[in-house]
Order: structure tokens, then C-alpha cells, then sequence
């Protein structure tokens, strides 16, 4: 099964923790699993950033989790993607819609 997980709260809020926790456990069911960051969320890919919150999801993409974020909200931050040297995946508004449209089950978090 296909999930998909949408976060908009930045690092170190409940939201984000809420979202690593629900990868975490879809991925320990052997499920694909799809993490999206939009707004706030994106500042996970800030280079250089020392985040509790962003290890634990680079751990997790260690484990098969696949993170995506959306190119124009780091744009608008200042977060500059395509420096980034870890797996995240540069998307688009396209790209967010054919995940949601290839998904088995979508969980939205503010």
C-alpha cells in the first residue's frame, strides 16, 4: 500500500512529530510511504540545519521513506533544494497531485 503524508508545521512542533511517528509506523508495516513537505516543513532541508526532528527523518529515509518538497514554498524561505545534499526530492504542485492521485491512503498534517 501506497500512503502519503502532507506536513505544513516546521521542525520541532507536535505536527512534525506527529508525522515522523505515522511514517515510522508505516514503514514497520511494510507499507510505501511518501512524506510531502510543504510551507513551514520545508526548513527540514535547510543545509547545514541541526534539527532533532530532521535526523530522525533522514534516519527513516534510511529505511525506505521517501521525503518530497515543494519547490516554490523553499523558494519563497530562502531553502535552496537543489544544494541540498540529502535524498530529498525537488517537486512541483504536478508532482504533489500525482502523488495524491497514486496513493492508497493520504493523511494531511497542519
Amino acid at each position: 500500500m501506497k500512503m502519503a503524508i502532507l506536513l505544513k508545521s516546521g521542525p520541532r512542533t507536535d505536527e512534525a512529530k506527529a508525522a515522523i511517528r505515522i511514517a515510522s509506523e508505516i514503514l514497520e508495516q511494510g507499507h510505501e510511504a511518501h512524506v510531502y513537505l510543504l510551507q513551514e516543513a520545508v526548513r527540514y532541508c535547510h543545509p547545514g540545519a541541526a534539527i532533532s526532528d530532521r535526523k530522525a527523518l533522514e534516519k527513516l529515509m534510511d529505511k525506505g521513506l521517501n521525503v518530497h518538497v515543494l519547490a516554490s514554498d523553499a523558494q519563497l524561505r530562502g531553502v535552496d533544494v537543489s544544494c541540498e545534499e540529502g535524498d530529498f526530492v525537488k517537486g512541483s504542485y504536478d508532482s504533489l497531485i500525482e502523488l495524491l492521485e497514486t496513493s492508497d491512503r493520504v493523511v494531511g498534517i497542519l
